[in-house]
């Protein structure tokens, strides 16, 4: 342990900035003495520091959770359809709606992020079950599971179009003819046993870091690619009016352009885990409150809207669901590069949300307190990669469809429903908590005066001091009614907003998963 003597100021900055050096090359882990008795993973090489380097402390948790949730979300298989999105919505509409998805995304995660930390429950579970009791603790652990398990089948179905196009552009464009066993299932199905299988296998979320990293640097090279191709051809659908810049093209589509962004930005199952790897606190709120809003509008709205705009202006309403149907790039090396490095990055995006899902079901089944053992760890990859897996068979080329029905059902609960509900809750208890305390405030006005009359004659300085007393007094109500005003606003106001924009994206998602099924 280091001394707990007190350090010159250049000490403590020289040690903040090994210890975020050190963040950022490696895997250390920055705990107190207090926190040193705790479990941590058997892998973390750990030092020990005391209260003068707590700057250095928060600074390494708050870049860990940074670095480990853009990772994750960017990671993710919900940015191939955003160029179709925009291309539907028009570039100032599409901006809009991503903003609007992305504060409300944002306000949710911090929604959660105060709860776990006000009521020491870091788990959706928990936090519902506190909220509503076992009932909505029930509805949280099926909607988490439909969500997650939703996303994975069809990532999967996305990594199918990808390798049938990759085995469609290598050999018949070329005058070949492929063996019948050589498609996009035979692709998935190498994938997800050769690649997703192992890494989700990896016990703890710290441990996925590394795939995280090649994701980011997969899906930025493909920004880059489709950013020279447009900057170098200027932009063909924007100059042929296809991709409108500032109004909106109203048709068929475009509810599914809506789902689809609606679905892009949630993040929430992914983030609730880090909060048993974060430090205990103030500290760990704030660190993971300046995540999200990193991660949200410093990146996560950054790459959307890159890929988004640089894809639809290149291919304009010809943009597919899927960005990679379109003809990125010519020749067969380049061709089997790219699609190769995209099924790495949808296989590699999928790990996050399969572990998310693993915690889910094992917390649903043996409970919290339950010891880790590879048994189950092992049983339940093969449970969700092999379930998944077995649905994206049976429908390989209906991702977009899977998306819709999972952001019209999963996504609004528990992205929306569920963190809105449990705000509300705590602002109801609180209110309940503080109501006592705020009576005795409101009378103790109204009993001054009357002592006052009983113990002190009236006169001319008594009626002046009872008017600046009351004057005082009005000041002061007023900005207390301010103050409930801004209050109710935002604890109640706001997040029932936000309830009613993740309403109205499900039901564009509804309408894009119904209305094939009846017209049909």
């Amino acid at each position: 342990m280091l001394s707990s003597e007190p350090w010159p100021l250049t000490r403590t900055a020289v040690l903040s900035s090994v210890a975020a050096a050190l963040l950022l090359s490696s895997d250390y882990l920055f705990v107190t003495a207090d926190q040193a008795c705790r479990h941590l993973p058997a892998s973390s090489k750990c030092f020990v520091v005391d209260e003068p380097v707590t700057v250095a402390i928060r600074t390494a948790a708050q870049l860990t959770a940074e670095r480990m949730l853009c990772r994750l979300c960017c990671c993710c298989s919900s940015i191939l359809p955003i160029p179709f999105a925009i291309s539907k919505t028009g570039v100032l509409v599409g901006c809009l709606t991503m903003l609007l998805v992305a504060w409300a995304n944002d306000a949710t995660s911090c929604m959660l992020i105060r709860a776990a930390a006000a009521t020491g429950k870091p788990t959706y579970e928990a936090l519902a079950e506190w909220a509503g009791g076992r009932p909505w603790k029930v509805f949280t652990q099926i909607s988490l599971v439909l969500l997650l398990w939703g996303t994975m089948c069809g990532g999967l179905a996305l990594i199918s179009d990808v390798g049938y196009m990759l085995v469609h552009k290598l050999t018949t464009d070329q005058g070949l003819t492929p063996p019948i066993w050589v498609n996009g299932r035979t692709c998935m199905t190498a994938v997800a046993l050769l690649v997703l299988f192992p890494l989700c296998l990896q016990r703890h979320m710290r441990e996925l870091e590394k795939a995280a990293t090649a994701g980011v640097v997969l899906v930025l090279c493909l920004i880059v690619l489709l950013a020279t191709e447009a900057v170098g051809r200027h932009f063909p659908a924007v100059q042929t009016g296809e991709l409108p810049l500032w109004s909106l093209k109203v048709d068929g589509h475009l509810p599914e352009a809506f789902a689809v962004v609606g679905y892009a930005f949630y993040m929430q199952p992914m983030m609730m885990p880090l909060l048993r790897e974060m430090p205990e606190g103030r500290a760990g709120v704030r660190a993971m409150h300046k995540a999200v809003h990193t991660t949200l509008f410093g990146v996560a709205l950054v790459v959307y809207l890159s890929m988004g705009l640089f894809g639809a202006s290149l291919f304009g309403q010809c943009t597919e669901g899927n960005i990679m149907v379109n003809t990125l790039v010519t020749g067969r090396a380049a061709t089997a590069g790219l699609y190769g490095c995209m099924l790495l990055y949808l296989a590699l995006g999928m790990t996050t949300t399969q572990y998310a899902l693993r915690a889910s079901l094992d917390l649903m089944v043996v409970g919290e307190d339950a010891p880790f053992t590879w048994f189950r760890q092992v049983g339940w990859t093969v449970i969700t990669v092999g379930s998944s897996l077995a649905v994206a068979l049976l429908v390989p080329d209906q991702a977009e469809k899977i998306y819709a029905v999972v952001g019209a059902t999963a996504v609004c609960c528990v992205c929306y429903v569920v963190p809105v509900y449990i705000q509300l809750r705590m602002y109801q208890r609180r209110k309940q908590r503080n109501k006592p305390m705020q009576v005795a405030d409101d009378e103790a006005p109204l009993l001054e005066p009357l002592i006052q009359d009983t113990l002190a004659p009236s006169g001319p300085v008594d009626l002046a001091a009872s008017a600046r007393s009351n004057r005082a007094h009005c000041t002061k109500r007023s900005r207390h009614c301010w103050s409930q005003a801004l209050e109710i606003l935002h604890e109640v106001v706001s997040p029932v907003a936000i309830l009613l924009i993740g309403v109205g994206f499900s039901v564009a998602a509804l309408y894009v998963a119904v209305m094939p099924m009846i017209n049909s």
